[in-house]
């Protein structure tokens, strides 16, 4: 993929607002800080902001951006599939729009779109990109290679899931050589707190399993007497993994609108993507999100993974 027009945009512009979607993940918001310090770094002349309406836990960095500023801006979007998932609305403020992303293309709305879906994560995109030869000639700083290492680990789940690859491995080992604390990142994003290793525990007996899939259905009542969030709730989707008798496996939690959001994963030998996309979600293949599900179509979901895995 050639990107010099995309630097030749970058250079265009004095102002630049990055964006990442809603509810931000350390994919999200790794690659939305990696960007930020690879532009302050070598455009230090230039106005970077990092735009944020929704936090991430572990790294709550970012902020509102007027729209005036919006107006003369470049707008870059990370780590997000379509315009509906972006943090905010602010971006349509922006003067010009550039998307960089990894999942499925099912929502081309940038002036510019760079995505390569089978990348591990937006921040292996992003290491594509700046270490092409349309970018060779600046630097990547430790900070840079600090949250894009962050963002890999994040989205590969310590590189044991399908998306990692000899390419992402490259990039990591890379980043690494800069001589960012491995160590620290690995216990910031994934140590957990009593509340949460209670709740890990509260999850895994709820588990429902039959015929290869596993699952659990969160009320509202369940999240308030266990005291989380819907979408905090979601993140823990993964718990339900490494499980060598889980084909698939989904986490639903009940929204305030009394509609049900979806985490869906699967191994690597079934796709779940085209399932998710027929009750109105998307993702990657192994890993897909559905939100605003009546229960009955949770139940219709349920039966249709149980029916893939039986195919």
């Amino acid at each position: 993929m050639d990107f010099k027009e995309l630097r030749q945009s970058i250079e265009k512009y004095d102002s630049i607002v990055i964006f990442r979607h809603a509810h931000p993940d350390g994919d999200a918001l790794g690659s939305q800080l990696g960007l930020y310090y690879f532009l302050k770094d070598n455009y230090p002349l230039k106005a970077i902001y990092v735009y944020a309406n929704e936090y991430f836990d572990k790294f709550k960095y970012g902020e509102k951006v007027c729209d005036e500023i919006l107006k003369k801006s470049l707008g870059i979007v990370l780590d997000t599939a379509n315009r509906e998932r972006i943090d905010d609305s602010g971006y349509q403020n922006c003067k010009y729009l550039i998307k960089i992303d990894h999942h499925i293309d099912v929502d081309s709305f940038g002036n510019e779109n760079y995505v390569i879906d089978k990348a591990s994560s937006c921040a292996e995109v992003l290491c594509s990109i700046l270490l092409s030869a349309d970018f060779k000639d600046l630097k990547i700083s430790k900070d840079c290679a600090y949250y894009l290492y962050a963002g890999i680990l994040s989205d590969t789940q310590r590189f044991t899931i399908p998306t990692t690859t000899a390419k992402t491995l490259e990039y990591a080992s890379f980043l690494a050589k800069k001589d960012i604390d491995i160590y620290e990142l690995n216990c910031r994003l994934f140590d957990i707190d009593y509340k949460t290793f209670k709740f890990s525990a509260k999850l895994r007996l709820k588990t429902e399993f039959s015929q290869g899939l596993a699952y659990v259905i969160l009320n509202s009542e369940d999240l308030e007497n266990w005291g989380v969030e819907a979408s905090e709730a979601r993140n823990h989707v993964s718990e339900l993994g490494h499980v060598k008798d889980f084909k698939i496996w989904a986490l639903f939690t009940e929204t305030s609108k009394g509609l049900y959001a979806a985490s869906l994963r699967s191994i690597k030998d079934i796709a779940i993507n085209k399932i998710a996309t027929k009750y109105g979600g998307g993702g990657h293949v192994n890993a897909c999100g559905i939100k605003d599900l009546k229960l009955e179509d949770v139940h219709d979901l349920i039966h249709d993974l149980k029916s893939l895995i039986n195919a």
